[in-house]
């Protein structure tokens, strides 16, 4: 892969990963989850705040995994 195709996926990622955390900061009402992980995801009282936070949790350990591999 060229560098610059390189940059752009890392760039492109970067945004991915910025917009997950704002939607998991939304999600639970701060951003207290950065620190504890996915287990504070357990005390959201509704299921689908716990469905959603899950799944951007999710979106960001794909975006490190992807980003460790380039």
């Amino acid at each position: 892969m060229s560098v610059s195709k390189s940059k752009n996926l890392e760039r492109k990622l970067d945004n991915f990963a910025k917009e997950a955390k704002n939607e998991l900061n939304i999600v639970c009402g701060s951003s207290l989850w950065e620190s504890l992980g996915f287990v504070f995801f357990d005390q959201l009282e509704d299921s689908e705040k716990i469905a959603k936070a899950n799944f951007y949790y999710g979106q960001l350990q794909i975006i490190n995994e992807i980003k460790f591999l380039i």
